[in-house]
């Protein structure tokens, strides 16, 4: 008798470890696409940032020229 409860409890055992396979399986797929998402997401940020970046370099080099001009044109009329 004591030898078909083992049996019992080891067929249930080897479904609870077949489900919690299964699980974990669809888990890591999951996992894996949210990782790529984020991946994505990051790059686009950066993307972002460098053209921010540029921009502003741009208007910096834009506003130094700028005041540059001012101070050669007060410079001559002095």
């Amino acid at each position: 008798m004591a030898q078909n409860e083992n049996i019992e409890r080891f067929l249930r055992t080897s479904d609870q470890v077949d489900e919690l396979e299964k699980r974990q399986a669809m888990h890591e797929v999951q996992c894996e696409e949210r990782w790529k998402t984020c991946f994505q997401r990051l790059e686009d940020v950066e993307k972002g940032l460098l053209r921010i970046e540029s921009r502003m370099l741009l208007m910096g080099g834009t506003v130094i020229m700028f005041l540059a001009g001012v101070l050669v044109t007060l410079a001559t009329k002095m």
